[in-house]
């Protein structure tokens, strides 16, 4: 992997991506906006020269891959996909919620990311930019969170006064 190296000298910063790294190692990453582990099922940064390979070389990577019978397929149901994508827009909306109830602007996520990236389970699941929480995400919850508030009021009389 020397030449790996040699070659990621040679790029410009720019062109250094997650998919790039996930090209160097096939049988160990894969990229989907992030680089990440396909046995340890997290991110990795992909920022850093050498987080590949210390990554690699992880006793908890090692352990993990240990684990990963030989020969195992690598296709991945729909099923198990489709719950992988659940689970991660689940943690995407239960974040974006805990934030609206707790008056927490959406910008400061890049202060909380670096926090959640190295102490939760799903730390690749949020996207980098909060406009995309904002657009995609924000309207989903107040949607759910509407309904929440109209069921519970449903049948009941209501007063409304107005000054």
């Amino acid at each position: 992997m020397e030449f790996c190296y040699t070659l990621a000298k040679k790029l410009r910063n720019s062109e250094l991506t997650a998919k790039y790294w996930a090209e160097q190692y096939p049988n160990d990453y894969y990229e989907s906006g992030r680089l990440f582990c396909k046995f340890c099922q997290h991110t990795v940064d992909w920022t850093h020269k050498d987080a590949c390979n210390d990554h690699l070389k992880s006793k908890a990577h090692l352990k993990n891959k240990a684990k990963s019978t030989v020969g195992k397929s690598l296709q991945v149901t729909i099923e198990a996909t489709a719950k992988s994508i659940d689970a991660r827009l689940e943690f995407v909306e239960d974040f974006v919620a805990m934030c609206a109830e707790a008056d927490i602007r959406l910008e400061k996520m890049k202060w909380i990311c670096p926090f959640l990236v190295k102490h939760c389970k799903q730390r690749g699941a949020l996207p980098e930019n909060a406009s995309s929480l904002r657009q995609t995400h924000l309207p989903r919850v107040f949607d759910q969170h509407l309904q929440k508030v109209l069921q519970e009021i449903r049948g009941k009389k209501i007063f409304v006064v107005v000054n």
